[in-house]
């Protein structure tokens, strides 16, 4: 008996390959979403550590002087009188390839011989004929550096070759010793030379940028911390690793915002799937049940044809989810402008644990899904089975329970995210939220297309068409979940794009106030105070403001310093959102206080008022928070002090930068061809007007999202499929009242209209309560995950076109999932549908 009731099932389901095929392509959609975000998420944070990795190597402590740098004779006092052996110098510095377009490249000088056995691997050949020649020509040969062989196949030059670089407003050319073989792109982006060679080309005889370590005991650690000379400071290489850890979480927030909705959607997918193929085969199980089928053999029946359908559709997304996944590596790839990390997240990772959750939610998760279904359908007396109207009544107390069960998710939700300050707590927040309002879809739409109903009493077919979507609500409710929660998601990551977009455009009207702006891409590059002075000197410039950008390395990290010599009437540009300006500007100028982003206060939990110690070069020194200013421009934050007090403090007179503000009346292109003639020959030194920085910096934040279109078209598909499948569900089982209406006088139009239009409803019901939805998971993205992740805070803008290309989207993907039910019910003959009667 046994064998016959699943092979039943079997047959069941391929005398419906359409359905089948449906049942198929939604738990393999479902299981790709998940995939594909995954494997783009597990990429970019392999990416991220393994540069990461090439950074830190084996080392354990790092030594950081000030702006200047370290004196080169502390490195030899750390070997010789400290007896440190495992220590190596570095220096690094910019230059920029002349003959690549002016592409910047990172100089880092190195003692090869005591380099490899810190860092676990050298970037100068270790074996091979010509080794000792290698050494030989990169010690001795002041002009020698060492290429990556992804560099050296860039530039076009091989060993024995020559390659031109600028610095210091000097042109140098190098002589290419060797190509390092970088299997893993560690290397990009760098040139390796002598540390001699290195300090000559960048013009820093006797510094260096800070000495590596490999310190083996508590013991040591304060040893070498307290022969350190006052302004030099040794931070544990864990500081530095975990600032980039930051840079990698910062980075993937996004994408793990678009996995956790990605994999609601696929739960959703799998559930809607799996519960159309039970609900639809009631009546043959109620068959089977009066012949004599047990409970249990149903169960079988199901279950085992959920994992066939799981294992198919599996098979399928595991393939189309390694597809989705390389496209979405790509988009995340092209987001980063960081060359190494670009190639790094390019070498696509397929993770085993991202597979295996694919295989558990689509195996496991649609036998999980056809449980509660099957189970109902087992235990319903045999009668009941074949009684659709029982099954609606059925749904109906369904839907009212499940209404109960997600207010008290929603409940559960808020308090989570109301109780906690964490990330993760953040997101779980969120899931119980989607999850909550996905619950009360159901009971929502029957209400809604009930009310509407009553607003027509008079036309008997729009009634027909408004009751028909109630009273499926067995068919037509977990596809309006499914629906619902997809176009919520498209909604709602739309909205919080639109605020963060608007706020993020205020927010650089405000900052760029100047003209134009000289920046350099090097490190202690060619802009100046003598070069502030002669563009402050040409006609048409009023005035000129200067920054310097720095790195200030401490035990937990780095702090980023933003020293501006800003006038007062620069000081509109900041958008001061706590402490009073006026006050602000004052404790800023007298050098006692500081301005901080509200990423730095954030996480270092500071308000304004209270101070922090920055160590400088005449020792550390506290100051007062005298306001927090709104920036996007560091996920970290930036503390932002009186350029004449950085001077005095930091004994740094280096320029990052200059902002130039024009005279009224002035010629704007007469003018930007004097800057540019002024910056000529300066190697890295570029003038850009404010409109092109402006919308450059658009581009960048536009592709930082582009991945959202990628999840509006998964939303498409995800709409498509389960309305779809619902609508083929409902079609085939209302076969009989189809055929009736056609035998009362419906023609097949007449007929393919009414399936059209309750599937438009079913849309509209869907998409209407997508709205408040998408709105709330917009205002939690905005207010809390966005806020927990960055520190940042933005406006919350709400515009008409996001909802109503919700509701549009919605809409359409009922519309043309409707079409093909429509067209096989126009064209099945009464007399077939009237058979059993």
């Amino acid at each position: 008996m046994t064998q016959s009731v699943l092979r039943a099932g079997r047959r069941a389901l391929w005398r419906h390959p359409v359905q089948l095929l449906l049942a198929v392509a939604g738990v393999a959609l479902g299981v790709a979403v998940v995939i594909g975000m995954d494997l783009a998420n597990q990429s970019a944070g392999t990416a991220m550590r393994q540069s990461m990795e090439a950074v830190t190597g084996r080392i354990t402590h790092q030594i950081f002087g000030g702006p200047e740098g370290l004196p080169e004779a502390l490195y030899v006092k750390l070997r010789t009188r400290l007896g440190v052996q495992q220590a190596a110098p570095v220096l690094a510095g910019g230059v920029t390839l002349a003959a690549a377009g002016n592409r910047p490249l990172t100089l880092l000088g190195i003692d090869p011989i005591v380099d490899a056995p810190l860092r676990g691997a050298s970037a100068v050949p270790q074996q091979g004929e010509g080794e000792q020649g290698i050494l030989q020509d990169l010690l001795l040969d002041p002009g020698s550096v060492v290429l990556p062989a992804e560099e050296a196949q860039r530039l076009g030059v091989v060993a024995g070759g020559t390659v031109t670089v600028q610095v210091g407003g000097q042109q140098r050319r190098l002589h290419v010793v060797a190509v390092a073989e970088d299997s893993d792109h560690d290397l990009s982006g760098y040139a390796f030379a002598d540390i001699a060679t290195a300090q000559e080309v960048l013009g820093r005889i006797g510094r260096l940028s800070r000495i590596d370590l490999i310190l083996g005991n508590a013991d040591a650690v304060n040893r070498v911390r307290a022969a350190l000379p006052p302004g030099i400071v040794l931070v544990p290489a864990a500081a530095r690793a975990n600032a980039m850890q930051q840079m990698r979480a910062a980075f993937q927030i996004n994408l793990t915002a678009f996995s956790l909705l990605a994999l609601v959607i696929g739960l959703f997918l799998v559930f809607n799937t799996m519960s159309f193929m039970v609900v639809q085969r009631r009546r043959m199980i109620g068959i089977l049940r009066a012949v004599g089928a047990t409970r249990r053999q149903i169960l079988a029946q199901v279950l085992s044809d959920a994992a066939l359908i799981g294992l198919l559709g599996t098979a399928f997304g595991v393939l189309l989810g390694l597809v989705l996944g390389v496209g979405l590596v790509d988009l995340v790839g092209r987001s980063s402008t960081h060359s190494s990390f670009h190639e790094a997240i390019m070498r696509f990772q397929i993770e085993p644990f991202s597979l295996a959750k694919g295989f558990l939610l689509g195996i496991v998760g649609s036998m999980l899904a056809a449980v509660p279904p099957a189970f109902e359908a087992a235990t319903v007396p045999p009668r009941a089975a074949m009684d659709r109207s029982e099954l609606e009544r059925q749904a109906h107390r369904g839907a009212r329970w499940a209404a109960g069960f997600g207010g008290v998710a929603l409940l559960a939700g808020g308090v989570i995210l109301v109780a906690s300050s964490g990330l993760i707590a953040a997101f779980t927040g969120l899931f119980a939220v989607i999850l909550g309002a996905s619950l009360l879809a159901p009971l929502a739409s029957a209400r809604l297309t009930t009310a509407m109903a009553r607003l027509v009493p008079q036309r008997p077919i729009a009634r027909l068409v408004l009751r028909g979507v109630a009273a499926s609500l067995s068919r037509t409710g977990v596809a309006i979940a499914a629906l619902a929660v997809a176009i919520s998601a498209v909604i709602g990551v739309a909205v919080m794009i639109d605020s963060f977009r608007g706020s993020f455009i205020v927010w650089l009207q405000q900052s760029l106030r100047a003209d134009f702006y000289i920046a350099t891409t090097q490190e202690g590059g060619t802009v100046d105070d003598a070069l502030a002075k002669r563009i402050e000197s040409l006609p048409g410039v009023a005035y000129i403001t200067r920054s310097r950008h720095y790195r200030l390395p401490s035990a937990d990290g780095f702090t980023a310093i933003w020293a501006l010599g800003l006038e007062r009437r620069g000081w509109q540009s900041f958008d001061i959102r706590a402490g009073d300006r006026e006050a602000a500007w004052l404790a800023f100028r007298s050098g006692r206080g500081v301005l901080i982003s509200e990423p730095y206060a954030y996480k270092h939990g500071l308000q304004v008022g209270e101070t922090l110690a920055l160590r400088t070069a005449l020792g550390e020194r506290t100051f007062r928070v005298a306001g927090i200013f709104r920036d996007y421009g560091s996920p970290y934050g930036v503390v932002l002090i009186y350029r004449p007090a950085y001077q005095r403090l930091f004994a740094d007179d280096r320029l990052s930068g200059l902002g130039v503000y024009l005279s009224a009346g002035s010629e704007r292109g007469a003018v930007h061809q004097r800057l540019e003639a002024a910056v000529a020959g300066l190697a890295g030194v570029r003038v850009r007007d404010t409109q092109s920085i402006r919308e450059h910096s658009v581009a960048v934040f536009d592709q930082e999202f582009v991945i959202t279109s990628v999840l509006r078209l998964l939303a498409a598909m995800v709409a498509f499929v389960g309305v779809v499948g619902a609508l083929m569900a409902l079609q085939l089982d209302r076969s009989r009242e189809l055929a009736v209406l056609r035998a009362i006088g419906f023609t097949r139009i007449q007929l393919g209209g009414l399936i059209t239009a309750q599937s438009g409803v079913l849309g509209l019901a869907a998409g209407l309560f997508s709205v408040p939805m998408g709105l709330l998971l917009a205002w939690l993205l905005v207010f809390v995950i966005n806020h927990r992740a960055f520190g940042w805070s933005m406006e919350f803008t709400i515009s008409p076109m996001p909802l109503l290309e919700g509701v549009g989207l919605a809409i359409g993907a009922a519309l043309l999932a409707a079409l093909y039910p429509a067209w096989r019910a126009a064209r099945t003959l009464p007399a077939r549908g009237l058979r059993e009667e």
